[in-house]
């Protein structure tokens, strides 16, 4: 099996090193401009320029033809770039549900045991299946085309409503921290995601995704440094890492459940997994996980520091703001947009036959639904349509009662296409039934306990009617590695 030699490593950190002395060279050029009297209006304005300029360059620097780099980073990533992937997508999520998370979503003790179980569990199953994606696990156990078309379709709507609500919150965040028209921060924000994932996939994904969390946490450890100096940063950290009291009562606990639950089978937070290295993946997520305490602790002293009244007033620190406040929103509208792109899986077991043909015929189809992805979420969010929160609780809910059940069954290699319908009309009844006629206006809350009532019965029926159906493993679906081993590239 591949695992990357030391000239990619070199290269990769020579990457790495490149890009952190890139940007942090730009904002001492903003900041010296600050200091020689340029207008206040310009230094601002320069902050998020700079990060776009930065992510646009990287994902075209990252494009690439090959199938095994676009599908899977050719199993290239070292842990430590994986996490930093994962904390942004992380970060992202949290800024996209807004302040008020833990009322509109879960507690974040069981948020976090979500993320825990999306790094720790979930992302490596699904590496150690040799797959790019949990579609590709989906396509291997129930190749049958109508349920894969289904699949597909279902997997396309959570990574769309993903994306648009990273979208709205990256427009958002953008457009209040630089004081840039909402418009154009719709166009600055379509064109990093575009450039970011487009040419590059998974590969042009992590890297952008790994840029932005080292520069949101580089911003971050220097808001922390002026809290601390002042004495108010530790204090404010202390008390966003608390575990607060809450009731121990059915509802709260059933809550807390779907909310873990949700976010330990989301599609988003198993991708940095999937480009790790053979046995490296839990690795990754446990970087991943450090590095989103790390930044919770400097985001909540940077919020202190850079509150500051003098410092608050500053066009310098104004800049920062704009450099890295949009960064892990825009993280978890790219995990949207590559989820989407990937809705149709990969068959494993017919990896030898068939990748040689189809490799450039993937990458164009695969391209093509992220770019109308892309361009959907930029009218919606243009139009005033996206509300980040209840989207987000759409993709979570559809994700726990629809796709999460049909990977546990697949991972344990049980039944067959029947048995996954079975599990689709069962659980989408339930669902639809207990959102009930008023789902518009549905709390985000009602709607991911209902797909945890859902995805449970849904994974019930499916095993039952496993039991009714044979169905050997396919075999070499998880002898080999297709997206490191098979070295495809697309035709000239």
């Amino acid at each position: 099996m591949y695992a990357a030699p030391q000239r990619d490593r070199e290269r990769i950190d020579g990457l790495a090193t490149f890009v952190a002395a890139a940007f942090l060279t730009a904002l001492g050029l903003v900041a010296a401009l600050a200091r020689v009297g340029a207008p206040d209006r310009v230094v601002a304005a320069l902050g998020p320029l700079v990060a776009v300029m930065g992510l646009v360059t990287l994902g075209l620097v990252n494009r690439t033809t090959r199938l095994g780099d676009f599908l899977a980073a050719r199993r290239a990533v070292p842990p430590f770039y994986s996490g930093l992937a994962l904390a942004a997508t992380a970060a992202g999520l949290a800024l996209a549900f807004g302040p008020d998370a833990a009322d509109a979503f879960a507690p974040w003790p069981a948020a976090a045991a979500g993320l825990v179980g999306a790094a720790l569990i979930v992302g490596p199953l699904l590496r150690r299946a040799n797959a790019s994606a949990a579609a590709d696990v989906l396509a291997t156990r129930f190749p049958a085309a109508p349920i894969r078309l289904l699949f597909a379709l279902i997997i396309f709507i959570v990574g769309g409503l993903t994306a648009a609500a990273g979208f709205a919150a990256t427009v958002d965040a953008l457009a209040a921290a630089a004081g840039l028209e909402r418009r154009l921060a719709v166009v600055a924000i379509a064109t990093t995601l575009v450039a970011g994932v487009v040419p590059g996939g998974l590969k042009g994904l992590l890297w952008s995704d790994a840029a932005s969390a080292g520069a949101a946490l580089a911003v971050a450890a220097i808001g922390a440094a002026l809290a601390w100096s002042g004495g108010g940063g530790a204090g404010v950290s202390a008390e966003w890492l608390a575990i607060p009291a809450e009731p121990n009562d059915a509802a709260f606990l059933l809550r807390s459940a779907a909310g873990a639950l949700a976010l330990a089978g989301f599609l988003p937070f198993a991708m940095p997994s999937l480009a790790a290295p053979p046995g490296e993946a839990q690795h990754a997520g446990g970087v991943g996980l450090i590095l989103v305490l790390i930044a919770a602790a400097l985001g909540a002293a940077a919020s202190v520091g850079f509150a500051d009244g003098e410092t608050a007033r500053s066009p310098t620190a104004t800049a920062l703001v704009g450099a890295a406040a949009w960064l892990p929103a825009a993280a978890l509208a790219r995990a949207g947009v590559v989820t989407a792109g990937r809705g149709f899986g990969v068959d494993l077991s017919a990896a030898y036959a068939r990748f040689a043909v189809l490799s450039s015929r993937r990458i164009a189809l695969s391209r093509l639904t992220m770019l109308i992805v892309i361009g959907a979420a930029a009218v919606a969010v243009d139009r005033g349509l996206v509300d980040p929160p209840r989207m987000l609780a759409w993709a979570l809910g559809l994700n726990l009662a629809l796709v999460t059940p049909a990977v546990a069954l697949a991972l344990a290699q049980r039944g067959g296409p029947r048995s996954a319908a079975v599990l689709l009309v069962t659980a989408g009844v339930t669902f639809a039934a207990a959102i009930g006629p008023g789902w518009r206006s549905a709390p985000p809350q009602q709607i991911l306990v209902a797909a945890l009532v859902a995805g449970a019965l849904g994974l019930l029926a499916g095993a039952l009617g496993a039991l009714f159906e044979r169905r050997e493993p396919p075999t070499g679906a998880t002898r080999f590695d297709p997206f490191a081993d098979l070295p495809f590239a697309a035709p000239e």
